[in-house]
C-alpha cells in the first residue's frame, strides 16, 4: 500500500475518503466506511446541532475508528454554522471537512482544539488561502465533481497545480473517483488520497432513496449535466452537477437536489439528483466496505 500523509493524520489504513453528502451520509454509512479502513463523513449541512450531535454519537456505537463531519456555511446563517462547530468541537470529532467558505479564521480554531481540518477547494488560489490559514489537508475538486462545485476547472488541470504548489499539505482529488482505475490516475497525477461521493451513495448504507440509487444505476458516462440555476436551499446560481429529471411538464426537473429514503418517490424519479461524471461507471448496489476496497485497490503499488 502507498503511504500517505492524508491517512496518517487521520489514523486511517487507507487514504479513502467519504464525502459527507448533506442528508445522504449517515451514521451507518460513516461507520461502514470507517471500519473498512477508509474515513467516513457525517453529511452535516441542513443538520440540526441536536441531530448532528446524536448523529456522532450513533456513529461511536457502531465504530471506534476515526470519522469526521463534512459543514458547509451555505444553510441556516452563521448562527447554525458556530453551533455546529461547537458539537463537532465538544463532541471531540477528530476531523472536520469544510466547504464553500472562506475558513481562514476557523483554522486556526480547529486546529488548537486538535481537531484535523480538512478544505475542499475548486482553485489554485482558494487551496493556497486553505493551506496558508492551517489546513491539514486540501480537498482539490473538479469540475466533474457531483453535487455543489467550487470551480469551473478539470481535476486533470487543477490536481497536479494543486499538488505542486503545497508540497507540505497532502491534497485529496474530487471527481469522477469511482474505482482503482481513476484512483491510479489521481496518484499520477499528484494525490495523497481521493474524496469520493457518488459512489458512496450506491451502497447499501448511504441513505439515499431507492430509485435515487436505481437512476444512478440506468446513468451513461455523458448523462449529468453542470449547471448554475437552481439547487434545493442554495443560493440561485451556484454551480452544480446532476442527473436531470424527468422531461416534460416537471417543475422539478429545473431543480437539483438529493433524494433521501423519507422523501416521497414521485420526488426522487423527477428531481434533478447529484451526480457526478463517473456515475456510468458504477454497475450495482454493494455495501460500502467493498467500495472503499475497491478504491484502495488503485492504491497498491
Amino acid at each position: 500500500m502507498t503511504e500517505s500523509k492524508a491517512a496518517a493524520l487521520c489514523g486511517i489504513d487507507t487514504p479513502v475518503f467519504q464525502a459527507g453528502m448533506a442528508g445522504l451520509a449517515g451514521p451507518d454509512l460513516v461507520a461502514a466506511v470507517s471500519e473498512a479502513g477508509g474515513l467516513g463523513h457525517l453529511g452535516g449541512l441542513r443538520q440540526p446541532p441536536s441531530l448532528l450531535r446524536q448523529w456522532i454519537r450513533m456513529v461511536r456505537e457502531r465504530t471506534n475508528r476515526p470519522f469526521g463531519v463534512n459543514l458547509v456555511p451555505a444553510y441556516g446563517g452563521p448562527e447554525v454554522f458556530e453551533a455546529q462547530i461547537q458539537v463537532v468541537l465538544e463532541e471531540k470529532v477528530p476531523v472536520l471537512s469544510l466547504f464553500y467558505g472562506d475558513f481562514t479564521a476557523l483554522l486556526p480554531r480547529i486546529r488548537a482544539a486538535g481537531v484535523i481540518g480538512m478544505v475542499q477547494v475548486g482553485s489554485l488560489a482558494e487551496a493556497r488561502r486553505a493551506a496558508a490559514a492551517g489546513a491539514h489537508v486540501v480537498i482539490a475538486q473538479g469540475v466533474e465533481a457531483g453535487g455543489h462545485i467550487r470551480g469551473r476547472t478539470p481535476l486533470c488541470a487543477l490536481l497536479p497545480a494543486v499538488s505542486a504548489a503545497l508540497p507540505d499539505t497532502p491534497v485529496l482529488a474530487a471527481g469522477g473517483i469511482v474505482d482503482a482505475g481513476s484512483v491510479r490516475a489521481a496518484r499520477c497525477l499528484g494525490a495523497d488520497g481521493v474524496w469520493a461521493g457518488t459512489l458512496f451513495l450506491a451502497t447499501e448504507e448511504s441513505l439515499a432513496h431507492e430509485i435515487y440509487k436505481q437512476r444512478l444505476l440506468r446513468a451513461g458516462p455523458d448523462d449529468t449535466e453542470f449547471r448554475t440555476g437552481y439547487s434545493f436551499g442554495w443560493k440561485y446560481g451556484t454551480p452544480h452537477r446532476v442527473l436531470p429529471g424527468r422531461a416534460g411538464f416537471n417543475p422539478l426537473r429545473l431543480v437539483g437536489g438529493g433524494a433521501r429514503r423519507q422523501d416521497d418517490a414521485s420526488m426522487a424519479e423527477k428531481l434533478s439528483l447529484y451526480a457526478g461524471s463517473g456515475v456510468g461507471r458504477i454497475g450495482d448496489i454493494r455495501p460500502a466496505r467493498d467500495r472503499v476496497a475497491a478504491l484502495a485497490a488503485g492504491f497498491e503499488n
